[in-house]
């Protein structure tokens, strides 16, 4: 396996990625994992888990693509400026990039992300056509009721009295709040048309576990048929922050994937 820092202009600020690749890359084209992290998060991921989940994919073949949102990590910005439209945009301009990249099968891209990344994956894939597969871990479904609910009720009447509240370091705006009420990521995926996984935590103390569900049910009710699966971790917290619950959600994954490769779905 081998890794390289990548830079990648967008939203006038410069995005902080990290490329992992398979051995013997350069002798065929592969699939490629785009990993988006969640709210104030970045692409290391608590208890490393995107670091590990590159590291784990890279080793079953797949390139893997983590970076961080402006305002996170390593990127450019600050957190106060972030709204999830915003992103969206990063995540256009990411996939631009990765997509010519010489190694990567453009045909076959995959998008996981992780709490508030797996509501962007799902408004990303649901208008992006670059998207042959989905992986919701733990996903917000609900956004301004998920965020708000992880903030608490203090830290709303802070913002509504100054503009922004300081939540763990990170400058929360009302600008970021009011732009969530234009997102939903529950809606918006019905018009995504490939397979997807949901895995969720079991004892998911950030987000309800019943999004799981819902993302379910708005995928079935799609008119083009297509692999939809739902995976419940028993135990796992919102982050899986424990190695076995680390294993179970990687390696639920990476047999979903296979299973999909296994019975390969035209993508209308």
């Amino acid at each position: 396996m081998t890794s390289k820092a990548i830079s990648i202009y967008a939203n006038q600020f410069d995005l902080s990625g990290v490329l992992h690749l398979p051995e013997r890359v350069h002798h065929r084209k592969v699939p490629l994992i785009v990993l988006l992290h969640g709210f104030v998060g970045s692409k290391v991921g608590e208890h490393r888990l995107f670091v590990k989940a590159a590291r784990y994919f890279t080793e079953k073949g797949y390139a893997v693509f983590r970076f961080d949102f402006s305002g996170c990590g390593e990127s450019s910005g600050d957190y106060a400026d972030v709204t999830v439209t915003k992103q969206l945009n990063e995540v256009q301009a990411v996939l631009n990039y990765v997509s010519m990249l010489p190694e990567v099968d453009a045909n076959n891209i995959i998008l996981i992300g992780h709490s508030l990344g797996g509501a962007v994956a799902s408004l990303t894939a649901a208008k992006d056509r670059r998207i042959h597969k989905l992986i919701l871990w733990s996903p917000v479904g609900r956004p301004y009721e998920d965020i708000t609910g992880i903030l608490g009720e203090s830290a709303m009447k802070t913002v509504a009295t100054n503009g922004v509240v300081d939540y763990h370091g990170f400058y929360v705006s009302q600008a970021f709040l009011t732009d969530l009420k234009n997102h939903h990521p529950l809606e918006a995926i019905c018009s995504y048309q490939g397979a997807a996984l949901i895995v969720h935590a079991q004892e998911d103390e950030a987000v309800p576990k019943e999004h799981a569900a819902r993302y379910s049910e708005s995928l079935q009710q799609r008119s083009i048929p297509e692999r939809v699966s739902t995976h419940y971790i028993e135990g796992a917290d919102h982050t899986f922050s424990s190695y076995t619950f680390e294993n179970v959600l990687f390696t639920e994954s990476a047999e979903w994937l296979e299973s999909c490769n296994e019975y390969p779905e035209e993508i209308a």
